[in-house]
């Protein structure tokens, strides 16, 4: 096997890759040109602006006592009430049956009691909260 200059010297004496040389510097500043604004895209943004609050101290704001009211008692007295009269709705709609046999009316007066409850105690606890306790430190309040 011999080797003569002309493969020793390579791409340089070759007419057609002495042009592919030329070309691959404009093709890299073709590509740079056209991939630069997509790549300029991926820049991260300018944070937004925050605020923080400033903390204050307990106590430079006194805090207000919180208002009573009579929610909770409206809602044990409207329960009671109407759940008491739900159940006994319930249990004589289920004795006017007009069937043959005696039915059992203990599961009527316990679904007419938690209608009623349910109805009666959210009721009560909305009237309830409408009103509020006087202090307790009111000397005319017993």
């Amino acid at each position: 096997m011999t080797f003569s200059a002309w493969a020793l010297d390579g791409l340089r004496s070759d007419p057609v890759c002495s042009k592919c040389m030329r070309r691959s510097p404009l093709v890299a500043l073709v590509l740079a040109v056209m991939t630069a604004p997509p790549v300029a895209g991926q820049r991260l943004a300018k944070p937004l602006p925050h605020w923080e609050p400033l903390l204050q101290g307990s106590d430079t704001v006194p805090k207000a006592p919180p208002v009573r009211d009579y929610a909770w008692e409206g809602f044990a007295v409207g329960g009671a009430f109407v759940g008491i009269l739900g159940a006994a709705i319930g249990s004589g709609l289920c004795g006017s049956d007009d069937s043959y046999s005696r039915p059992n009316c203990t599961v009527a007066g316990i679904k007419g009691f938690l209608i009623g409850a349910t109805v009666g105690g959210v009721t009560g606890g909305l009237l309830g909260s409408l009103i509020h306790k006087p202090p307790p430190d009111d000397p005319e309040h017993p």
